[in-house]
């Protein structure tokens, strides 16, 4: 049994590995663009490796020969299918930003899905029995979807307890133009901290350079116009007052936007 849990664990970091391996060739021929989107890769893989290590060997053995010339080919058509149906469940929770990656995903997949469905045919025992043949495929489907909500639940608590410091960003109201935030200047102020919360006020140059260190993560921020008697409007209550006026924030280390 222990042999066993260790094989599957293997085969699932096997699946990861190749799909590194693969990948790091193509940023290679491709003078390493799109690198930034390997995290994603192993967020989506380790779910998928996961999967097949727990059903993997059921999986494999439908086809009921150890015929290396009709596994391997049965095992390639396998993992292409697998791939595609993980694609479509990607798809499902992302929607066309699945179509963002630098790299062919479904060549990646199948490719990995092939090594650890081969390593577990080989290194495995056939599993006999119709109830561990049918629990073995619900298995599957139940795991990627566990797996999932498992990783997205970590990441999104880690996210919760790295989340960058709450901001509110001080406007005047004459400001027109861009303003612009650049973050981790030794030169820069020290911003205020009230309630909790840093204190942006934009200059009237709209750069204002401070020296905390840009974070990522799950913002929170508020905005304000100012008028010279310090009344501050929100943001959320500024259509109310003048619908003309629009402000859109974005990020230049750390953030920017624009007034007119």
């Amino acid at each position: 049994m222990k042999r066993q849990l260790t094989i599957k664990l293997l085969s699932g970091l096997l699946n990861l590995i190749v799909c590194l391996i693969s990948v790091t060739i193509i940023f290679y021929r491709q003078d390493w663009f799109g690198k930034g989107d390997v995290e994603a890769l192993i967020f989506w893989t380790i779910p998928l490796g996961v999967g097949l290590a727990v059903s993997g060997n059921t999986i494999v053995n439908i086809l009921k020969t150890d015929k290396i010339i009709f596994k391997v080919p049965f095992i390639l058509i396998v993992s292409g299918l697998i791939a595609y149906g993980w694609i479509y469940f990607v798809f499902l929770i992302l929607g066309p930003w699945i179509n963002t990656f630098s790299f062919p995903i479904f060549y990646l997949w199948t490719i990995g899905n092939f090594f650890q469905l081969l390593f577990l045919d080989r290194l495995l025992q056939r599993q006999e029995g119709k109830s561990k043949w049918i629990l073995g495929l619900i298995a599957f489907p139940l795991t990627l979807i566990g797996s999932v909500i498992l990783i997205y639940a970590i990441s999104s608590l880690r996210s919760y307890l790295t989340r960058p410091e709450p901001e509110t960003y001080l406007i005047h109201k004459s400001f027109e133009g861009k303003f612009r935030i650049i973050y981790g200047e030794k030169c820069g102020l020290e911003p205020r901290i009230e309630n909790g919360r840093r204190i942006l006020e934009i200059p009237d140059n709209g750069l204002l350079l401070i020296r905390p260190e840009f974070k990522a993560g799950i913002i929170d921020n508020e905005y304000y116009l100012v008028d010279t008697n310090d009344t501050k409007i929100k943001m959320s209550e500024l259509w109310a007052y003048d619908q003309r006026t629009t402000m859109t924030p974005g990020v230049l280390m750390g953030g920017s936007g624009s007034m007119g």
